[in-house]
């Protein structure tokens, strides 16, 4: 049984849909059950997989330790992937915040596990589990680092450290900028020109990045439930076989849907000062932290994917663009 927490997200669906098209028992954790059941019978494996009861659902949270017990009980691997509403624009009263999902969740879900299998001391910073206590697979960030500054980075390390010295087998994929037929963030401004004569961005648009498409996450997460002993304790950066600027990844998404749109370059400054005051309207959908988290550079070296998994290749662009963008 494979947990995955945030199941019915961006990147755990797509986790979920790969786990099950591997054969696998999946357990998949939200905080709504209704939700997640609806998003994942939307698909032809999670529907086939809930006939099969190879899909079953609990419902928990990461930010409250008292839920997680019963989800991590009887499994072989914890998923975790997390992510609050709205990310990446934080609303710290309703404690959607990245130090409070990805960091505490992560040592909230470590916690449970300790619990559950009884971890126990076996010397200075050093914990040991029992046979048969899961890995822990955790969806982090690539441009996230001990010296990060960023408040999603330094959440994310902090996540990572606590797997690290967790005492349990573990894997951390940093991934890349990450798009797909779902995703809230290419597809959202790409939107602007179904009634605007121009595609804005925040930023010159130079930030070099090496755009992921989301089926490639999942894929990677299934091939380490099914070779656990080739990642081991290892941290992977993922991203696309490419490297684009921001530029580049919209102007070739508009030429895939047959659209000739320039794109208007908002300076960041000013972008700020539009999410300080866009942040106190319904659904906050911009913050200033937004701001510089949607224009940030992140180039994944692939080194460490190629040399643990040597057929494991991510797809390009413009095809996997033209899956579900091209008109007709």
């Amino acid at each position: 049984m494979i947990l995955v927490s945030g199941a019915s997200g961006f990147m755990g669906r797509a986790i979920t849909r790969q786990l099950l098209a591997g054969g696998h028992e999946v357990r998949a954790m939200s905080r709504s059950v209704e939700r997640a059941q609806s998003v994942l019978s939307r698909y032809e494996v999670g529907r086939r997989a809930l006939e099969e009861k190879r899909l079953t659902f609990v419902s928990a949270d990461v930010t409250e330790p008292a839920t997680l017990p019963e989800a991590v009980s009887g499994t072989e691997a914890v998923v975790q992937c997390a992510q609050f509403p709205g990310a990446p624009n934080e609303d710290p009263k309703k404690g959607l915040t990245y130090m409070k999902v990805d960091r505490d969740g992560t040592m909230n879900l470590l916690a449970a596990i300790a619990a559950v299998y009884t971890a126990r001391t076996a010397g200075p910073g050093l914990t040991r589990f029992p046979d048969g206590a899961p890995r822990f697979l955790y969806l982090s960030g690539v441009t996230v680092s001990a010296d990060a500054t960023t408040t999603w980075d330094r959440a994310k390390w902090q996540a990572e450290e606590a797997i690290r010295g967790s005492g349990l087998d573990w894997t951390i994929v940093r991934a890349s900028w990450t798009y797909g037929p779902e995703d809230t963030s290419l597809n959202r401004i790409l939107g602007y020109s179904d009634l605007l004569p121009f595609v804005p961005l925040f930023g010159d648009g130079l930030a070099k990045i090496t755009p992921l498409y989301v089926e490639d996450v999942g894929r990677l997460f299934r091939t380490l439930v099914e070779e656990p002993q080739a990642a081991a304790d290892t941290t992977i950066p993922l991203g696309g076989p490419e490297v684009f600027t921001l530029n580049e990844v919209f102007r070739t998404a508009l030429q895939v849907m047959g659209r000739r749109r320039p794109l208007l370059h908002i300076p960041k400054p000013i972008g700020k000062m539009q999410g300080a005051i866009m942040q106190f309207l319904p659904g906050r959908p911009l913050t200033p932290m937004a701001v510089d988290f949607v224009s940030q550079p992140g180039v994944a070296d692939l080194t460490v994917l190629h040399e643990r998994f040597p057929d494991f290749q991510t797809v390009r662009l413009r095809p996997s663009l033209e899956s579900y963008l091209s008109p007709g």
